[in-house]
């Protein structure tokens, strides 16, 4: 009796890390100390830890994603506020010209926001929210803009929300790089895998059979989910290349 062999290589980020955090949960639940493997326990949690904050980096970065998002919203809106402005210059309505003339005179002192960097456009979409909320809410309720106006202030909030997130979480951020401390958590995972293998040579089984099962079972499930994606893999390109044949 064994712990099986792993390619954790070939884990994902995410699935590499629950893993480990398996085999952590295993550890503890067996007793590290009474498993004849303290002092590599410990070894191991130190760089356990690591990658556990590694990944957390990982996991936070798709806020630049978010914020990107955020900034396409308040560029469409403020565009299309814009755009209707503009278009009302030529309202059939005399009235109406009139309002959108004195809007423009607004909107073309502020140029093109939407280009601005991230927090110059936010200052500047407060401001021209500011503007003409207090100033010219009649201008803007005749040609039925307060909803626009409105959602662009939502908008914009809800970016600058995000990019103070964003800033906090940048401040805290860890120098792990989540490629290395995996590397250094699979050696670690080893080095104890080794030594529980030697101990069951010379000591026997009997006092390891339960955490042995348990690891194996985990490890065959993952080395199973390896085996199927590659086989999806495989055969997307064997699809990809007949289809490639087939056009030629």
């Amino acid at each position: 009796m064994e712990i099986l062999s792993i390619n954790s290589v070939k884990l994902q980020n995410e699935e590499h890390f629950k893993f480990q955090t398996d085999f952590k949960g295993l550890l503890d639940k067996f007793n590290p100390r009474a498993l004849g493997i303290g002092p590599q326990y410990v070894d191991y949690m130190m760089y356990y830890s690591n990658e556990e904050e590694a990944l957390d980096v990982i996991r936070k970065s798709a806020l630049t994603d978010d914020l990107a998002i955020a900034d396409a919203l308040r560029d469409a809106t403020f565009r299309g506020l814009v755009g209707t402005v503009k278009s009302a210059t030529n309202h059939f309505k005399a009235e109406n010209r009139a309002n959108a003339a004195r809007l423009e005179v607004v909107f073309n002192n502020y140029n093109n926001i939407a280009v601005k960097p991230y927090e110059q456009e936010t200052v500047a979409i407060d401001q021209l929210v500011k503007d003409l909320l207090l100033t010219y809410p009649t201008d803007i309720a005749a040609l039925g803009l307060t909803d626009w106006v409105t959602e662009l202030k939502t908008q914009n909030t809800a970016f600058d929300n995000l990019k103070k997130t964003k800033h906090t979480e940048d401040s805290s951020k860890t120098s792990f790089k989540m490629k290395v401390e995996r590397g250094k958590v699979d050696e670690k995972y080893r080095a104890i895998v080794k030594r529980i293998n030697a101990l069951i040579e010379v000591n026997g089984p009997t006092a390891y059979i339960s955490i042995v099962a348990e690891l194996n079972s985990r490890i065959s499930f993952w080395t199973n989910a390896i085996a199927q994606r590659e086989g999806r893999i495989a055969k997307a390109k064997e699809s990809s290349n007949a289809t490639d044949i087939n056009r030629n």
